[in-house]
């Protein structure tokens, strides 16, 4: 919000307004090695605006996302907490680049998908959201 004051920007339901400055947000952190932190979601009554919102700060790249009330913490960790599909993705993902490994292989497959070190990197990232230790 006082981003948009400060330029002079007409916030709107969608917000492509601000969609600059978060996609900058995450591509700083990431330079930084730190969490990138989505802003609030101000109107605390509306669970399923706060729960897309959220959702789409998770596809922007977000690590985890502010509330300004309580009633919104478990919406934003339940969108924040993978999917079990995606995390048994992940733990194939991982096994089976273990075994490349063992085989001096770069590059393998999963239920044919061709994996290489971007998904590794996003299998071990889900694997951290869920508090396992095999992502590390």
């Amino acid at each position: 919000e006082d981003l948009a004051a400060d330029v002079g920007a007409t916030r709107t339901e969608e917000g492509t307004e601000m969609l600059y400055a978060r996609e900058h947000v995450v591509l700083a952190a990431s330079a930084a090695g730190v969490d990138a932190v989505d802003t609030v979601f101000t109107d605390f009554d509306d669970d399923e605006g706060l729960r897309a919102e959220t959702e789409f700060a998770l596809t922007l790249g977000y690590d985890g996302k502010l509330a300004i009330h309580p009633s919104q913490i478990d919406v934003i960790n339940e969108a924040f907490t993978p999917d079990p599909e995606r995390v048994e993705w992940a733990e194939k993902v991982l096994a089976a680049r273990d075994e490349a490994d063992a085989a001096a292989r770069g590059v393998f497959q999963v239920d044919g998908e061709m994996i290489d070190a971007p998904l590794v990197a996003q299998a071990e990232r889900i694997l951290e959201r869920t508090g396992s230790d095999d992502g590390a």
